[in-house]
């Protein structure tokens, strides 16, 4: 497993953050432009979250102006993520789950043991974390959309396991001992594969513009305010191959985590996130809820390509541990495609371990999307695949439940 990154100080690198100060508080809803940025429209309504409550199984929250807001929140997916958040007493955690195509938000959890106060806004709804190893799907899309290769595309390497140091970037036939693909790069986490082929097949200018697309920088719309996720791409060779393989740079909040796996599971169309399916105004009406449409990120064939080496992270790669039992064999009825990241960083709330999944499942016809943020002192609880495989694990459940107490319709004889 190469996810693995040690960090320290208080370098400019990157925003290590755990700042949970206040930040822009107004929703907004895009319209698309092919290619393009979200475009604010009106708003859409503002959830007083501090007043989210469940009835039966649907849950509401009040809006700002005193009216009541039915969520799209999926209870049997909210009640398990929060459970087992809870259960394992992380001192920062933070997960999205998330309806494909549609972008309904199922499941949306933050809990932290070291601070109580944090809850989703602060911890699913902020780029808290570095997105480490996980910005290797952008990276990879960008590779494959921009730069022309595929996932069979292959690079010889040496190192690479916890930094890129120059010689990673160039061939030095008489220490690079393996030559592999992208798609293994990917799966396997393998920070100079895709290090060197960035270095040859992308620049700062071509990989910019990919996560321009992927929405880094951007404020996602949504019912709630969400701090955008930060991408800085340098212009040094050196710097900017590490960036590509997710080495400090970039920053990413757990719902913009599973917009990055949605967009890879829904053909390379980004969908816009919704909390809310109704809301019922003080006056008894009913009003219409501007919708944000979906945007293109990459082509459909891109999308594929990536999707293909993310199943690779749970067959044979860095999840495959949680995924498959001893003998290889896979612990749950249907593939999950995914991407782990494993980042530690001294910050100023002490030593943090972050760990990342993001994913989609099934893998062949994903239904849905997922994103897991884990930030553990030095001694570790959990891994964010832990937290995803009990997420995936649930649907299943539940869509199986769902479908032997479905009526049965008899075809007329």
């Amino acid at each position: 497993m190469y996810d693995f990154v040690v960090m320290f100080g208080t370098s400019n690198q990157i925003r290590l953050l755990f700042a949970f100060a206040s930040f822009w508080s107004g929703a907004a809803v895009a319209q698309v432009v092919p290619g393009g940025a979200w475009k604010a429209a009106r708003p859409g309504p503002a959830i007083r979250l501090e007043t989210l409550e469940r009835a039966g199984e649907l849950y509401f929250a009040a809006t700002a102006d005193g009216g009541r807001a039915e969520l799209t929140l999926d209870a049997r997916m909210q009640e398990a993520t929060d459970e087992v958040l809870r259960t394992f007493a992380i001192p920062y955690a933070g997960a999205i789950v998330l309806s494909i195509p549609d972008g309904r938000v199922l499941a949306m959890v933050g809990r932290s043991a070291a601070d109580p106060r944090l809850g989703a806004e602060e911890l699913a709804l902020r780029a808290w974390a570095p997105a480490a190893s996980v910005f290797k799907v952008v990276s990879a899309s960008a590779l494959v959309e921009v730069g022309g290769i595929s996932g069979a595309t292959r690079a010889c390497y040496h190192g690479g396991v916890s930094s890129i140091l120059p010689d990673n970037l160039v061939d030095v036939p008489s220490i690079d001992g393996r030559c592999d693909t992208l798609a293994y790069g990917i799966g396997k986490s393998q920070n100079a594969i895709l290090a060197k082929l960035a270095s040859r097949h992308l620049t700062a200018d071509s990989l910019g513009r990919v996560g321009a697309a992927f929405g880094f920088d951007e404020a996602i719309p949504f019912e709630l305010p969400v701090e955008p996720s930060h991408l800085d791409i340098p212009a040094d060779p050196l710097e900017f191959a590490r960036t590509a393989a997710g080495f400090w740079h970039s920053t990413l909040s757990p719902l913009h985590g599973a917009l990055l796996a949605a967009t890879i599971a829904n053909r390379g169309v980004m969908p816009a996130p919704t909390l809310v399916d109704r809301v019922v105004a003080v006056d008894g009406s009913t009003p219409t809820l501007p919708l944000a449409a979906p945007r293109r990120v990459v082509s459909a064939s891109t999308a594929r390509e990536v999707g293909k080496m993310m199943e690779l992270t749970t067959r044979i790669g860095t999840a495959k541990g949680t995924f498959n039992d001893k003998r290889g064999r896979r612990l749950l009825a249907v593939d999950v495609a995914g991407k782990t990241g494993t980042l530690g960083a001294e910050t100023d709330r002490g030593y943090i371990g972050y760990s990342w999944f993001i994913g989609f499942a099934p893998a062949d016809h994903p239904k849905i999307a997922f994103a897991v943020t884990l930030g553990n002192h030095p001694t570790w609880r959990i891994k964010a695949t832990y937290v995803a495989r009990r997420i995936v694990t649930e649907y299943l459940t539940e869509r199986a439940e769902k479908a032997r107490t479905a009526p049965r319709i008899l075809a007329a004889r």
